[in-house]
């Protein structure tokens, strides 16, 4: 699992760059219109659900990875078949995604921390998670605009957490093999 971490150092490194484009495409046009809106987000997920079970498979490891992305898979396919959903029902959808992905992040954190060095990022992309998705569940009805900057602010602070950890994990893995290798 170590080496398999370590090799695909890349993945956390993309799903953060596809979670930043994400979320400054969600502050620059806060005014989208339903549809458009729930289409970025079903990209967003079905991204970062296909790179987190391509790394559990590459990893055979059927754990948090690949539940994690089978659930922003699924999120991502629902949110294509069913676009007419009222905007409260997607709100409801995207915070349960948030805090069910969070409490995994922070599962990771804890089960991994003897392997990785930086398992305080992980932890606070999780808690982050969940904290979004209880102030969504709060108050769903608050405002496309309101909860859609919140949701760019949101994926831009949990993509620019994956970046630092891929090149974290990179640099690591770096430093672990031997020169010329």
């Amino acid at each position: 699992m170590e080496k398999t971490l370590l090799d695909y150092w890349w993945v956390p490194l993309v799903r953060g760059l596809v979670a930043i484009l994400f979320g400054v495409l969600v502050l620059a046009w806060p005014g989208l219109g339903v549809l458009a809106f729930l289409a970025l987000i079903a990209a967003y997920w079905i991204v970062d659900g296909v790179c987190s079970i391509y790394f559990a498979a590459q990893a055979r490891h059927w754990g948090w990875p690949f539940w994690s992305g089978v659930i922003s898979l699924l999120a991502g396919i629902a949110a294509i078949v069913a676009p007419g959903v009222a905007t409260l029902s997607i709100l409801i959808v995207i915070a349960i995604w948030a805090i069910v992905h969070g409490l995994l992040d922070i599962y990771s954190a804890i089960r991994f921390r003897r392997l990785i060095s930086f398992e305080w990022w992980l932890a606070l992309s999780g808690v982050l998670s969940v904290i979004f998705g209880a102030l969504v569940l709060r108050q769903p009805g608050a405002g496309a605009i309101a909860i859609a900057t919140l949701i760019g602010l949101f994926v831009i602070a949990i993509g620019v957490i994956l970046v630092i950890s891929g090149f974290r994990l990179k640099g690591f893995r770096d430093k672990r093999r031997p020169m010329g290798v």
